[in-house]
């Protein structure tokens, strides 16, 4: 049996994920359970620059350390303040959920006492309590990897559902938003980009998505960066249709508003995937045929969702060529837009009107 680390009350844990807006948010059950089992303990999380922001207002996060990552690998200062900022917090405790090996070279140097990570890498010597699992597998979701890390902790309350919670102000924000580009409730956001995470729906189907929701009478958004607004207003022009959007428009807080306000969502796999389920919105995935990249390990959490991958049953296309996704058709997507749709109207969802 694995023993149980002896953390006395008032002690200071720092947990770290500081990859990407999807890995952070499957975080969030892990989070919340450590609080919840030790409500007496400091928890902090280091989490990325970009990411960092969702975990804001969230009272069972006590600090958030945020890390630049391009200036941790690149900048010799930056990496020397930020040891110095771990040795004044006094940790006594880090779990490295994303095991980056200049962060917990840090850790280490910084003689955080216990030091929690997984086995296998070159640099776990690093660690001296090691967790013995394989991600790679990808036998199970990614927020049950996360927490395979509580067996090293006293049993209690385990939460199950990330959580992402905008404040008032930031809801207000975002249905100011939504009703300058004239949406009001009942609506539907369409996130066609990925950061380059995963191999994506085509924009243009994307497009033609919008065109079918919309001539069924339904409320339609895009939402996404200055870049993937330019890209839907070329592909849009070129069909004639004029499209609602609210790209550029929307800090990382402000879209989970406006996420937490849509009936659906409708996106590839990817972080405001995550953050749409994160805020209790319902979404249709569009996931690829890769193992590594299968709904068993980072699909959206909970029931009520909608899952979509293309008909072969295992992509062996190069990487960054692949064109599987392409077979999933509009009309597919439809249809489950409309399922989804229709059960969160019948549910009373969204708020615009609060």
């Amino acid at each position: 049996m694995r023993k149980i680390i002896d953390i006395p009350d008032g002690a200071r844990i720092l947990i770290s994920r500081s990859d990407k807006l999807g890995d952070l948010v499957l975080a969030l059950p892990f989070v919340e359970s450590m609080k919840l089992r030790y409500t007496e303990c400091q928890i902090d999380v280091l989490a990325s620059l970009y990411a960092s922001p969702i975990l804001e207002n969230n009272k069972l996060i006590d600090k958030i350390v945020r890390v630049q990552n391009d200036q941790l690998l690149s900048n010799k200062l930056y990496k020397k303040d930020l040891l110095h900022k771990l040795k004044l917090a006094k940790y006594d405790v880090v779990i490295a959920l994303f095991p980056e090996r200049q962060i917990c070279g840090l850790f280490y140097k910084a003689g955080i006492p216990y030091r929690i990570g997984t086995a296998g890498r070159f640099h776990s010597v690093l660690f001296n309590y090691r967790l013995f699992h394989s991600r790679k597998s990808n036998r199970k979701h990614e927020s049950q990897y996360n927490l395979d890390f509580l067996r090293f902790f006293r049993p209690g309350p385990t939460a199950t559902t990330p959580m992402v919670y905008p404040t008032e102000k930031e809801l207000r924000n975002a249905r100011r938003i939504l009703r300058e580009v004239g949406v009001e409730d009942n609506f539907v956001v369409l996130h066609p980009g990925s950061g380059g995470s995963a191999e994506c729906w085509p924009p243009e189907n994307f497009v033609q998505l919008y065109r079918k929701l919309r001539d069924a009478g339904l409320n339609i958004v895009v939402s996404g960066s200055d870049q993937e607004g330019e890209m839907i207003d070329e592909i849009a022009w070129r069909k004639n249709i004029e499209v609602r959007k609210i790209t550029g428009a929307t800090d990382l807080r402000t879209l989970a508003a406006v996420l937490s306000l849509a009936s659906t969502v409708v996106a590839n796999s990817t972080g405001p995937l995550h953050l749409a389920v994160a805020v209790g919105t319902k979404v249709v995935g569009l996931y690829p045929s890769r193992e590594v990249m299968s709904p068993v390990r980072w699909g959206p959490l909970g029931e009520g969702h909608q899952v979509i991958q293309p008909a072969v049953s295992r992509c062996t296309c190069p990487p960054k060529h692949c064109r599987c996704m392409e077979s999933i058709s509009v009309d597919q997507v439809y249809r489950k837009v409309q399922t989804v749709f229709r059960d969160a109207v019948a549910r009373g969802v969204p708020r615009m009107t609060s």
